[in-house]
């Protein structure tokens, strides 16, 4: 007959005999100090509570979800997004799940170490796909403790590598001139130059301009209406026409026509070549705009909100360049008469 050993008793195939089992409740009471001295009601009142807490320790402990589960429902919380937003969110979580068994591990029991080591071995070639990776693993956990599949989130406790930023370059007044003067003297380029003033002199997003349509231009008000289906970060924002951006208030096109052309992406490079640029960095147009405009307005709060941030960190680390731009020019770039 088999036997097993639980807290010093004898247990078969059978019951467990009288004495063990008194025994068993002697040295439950001890370890949950629990007083024997008091009365029997007392006592397995008490001795009642600790059973039922320990009942439902073990079942919280049991029940979870895989870690392929809890990811796939982070990503269904995240249905509003744009379709190129959860493209970039699952191909994170598709390389997290081709790691060793780790899709198909209880969430609950997912530790430190094997968040780490997966990190490393997915993403620790680099820094921004790394920082990145753990953003996402940590919201899955925060969902999976919000839902009860788990009940602490590894990944806050993973360092995160820093990230070295190269130095932010913005143009200057006589490279946009050189921009603007090429767009209006060759007529294939023509049609860059509504959505190329958006950027510039509104801080709109590439992306965003491209889904912009003449509609989006109040010229009454003077402004330029980024929807939140629009957006990047899905929320509204409203961006005053200022500097060059100033014509596109008298502009008559269809409501309904798109102000980026649809070859956007080729005559962007053949402009840039043209207007003699050997290379370019991302979002030159969109951190001229920031700088210029905390250069000339000195108001961070106003140039968050204009360009659609949440907060006005990235701004500070990765968006501004003043150390050489001069107020002058920053005043001369938001003067409409400087670019007619």
């Amino acid at each position: 007959m088999k036997k097993n050993t639980l807290y010093g008793t004898s247990l078969s195939s059978g019951l467990i005999s009288p004495g063990d089992t008194a025994k068993l409740i002697l040295q439950l009471a001890t370890r949950c100090h629990i007083d024997t001295s008091c009365s029997n009601q007392d006592f397995f009142l008490r001795l009642r509570q600790v059973a039922e807490a320990f009942a439902r320790a073990l079942e919280e402990s049991e029940e979870s979800v895989t870690f392929r589960q809890a990811a796939e429902f982070s990503l269904l919380s995240r249905a509003h997004r744009r379709p190129s937003t959860r493209a970039d969110l699952r191909s994170y979580v598709t390389r997290m799940c081709h790691y060793e068994n780790i899709a198909d591990f209880p969430l609950r029991h997912i530790k430190i170490p094997m968040c780490r080591d997966m990190l490393h071995a997915c993403f620790g070639h680099s820094a921004h796909s790394f920082r990145k990776a753990q953003s996402i693993l940590h919201s899955i956990f925060n969902m999976g403790i919000r839902q009860g599949w788990c009940s602490q989130n590894p990944a806050k406790a993973i360092l995160r590598p820093p990230v070295y930023e190269t130095r932010i370059e913005i143009l200057t007044l006589k490279q946009i001139r050189a921009l603007l003067s090429t767009m209006q003297q060759t007529p294939r380029l023509k049609t860059l130059e509504p959505a190329f003033r958006l950027m510039l002199w509104c801080g709109i997003r590439p992306a965003e301009v491209r889904r912009l349509c003449w509609a989006d231009i109040d010229p009454e008000e003077g402004m330029v209406y980024v929807e939140g289906e629009n957006s990047k970060t899905g929320g509204a924002r409203a961006v005053p026409l200022r500097g060059g951006a100033e014509c596109l208030c008298r502009i008559q096109d269809g409501l309904s026509a798109p102000i980026a052309p649809a070859n956007w992406d080729r005559l962007w490079r053949q402009l840039r070549q043209l207007a003699g640029f050997e290379s370019w960095q991302n979002d030159a147009l969109r951190h001229t705009f920031a700088s210029m405009h905390l250069k000339r307005f000195h108001n961070l709060i106003q140039l968050q909100e204009e360009m659609g941030h949440r907060n006005t960190v990235l701004l500070q680390t990765r968006y501004l360049n003043l150390r050489y731009l001069r107020h002058a020019s920053a005043v001369r770039f938001f003067v409409a008469q400087y670019w007619n």
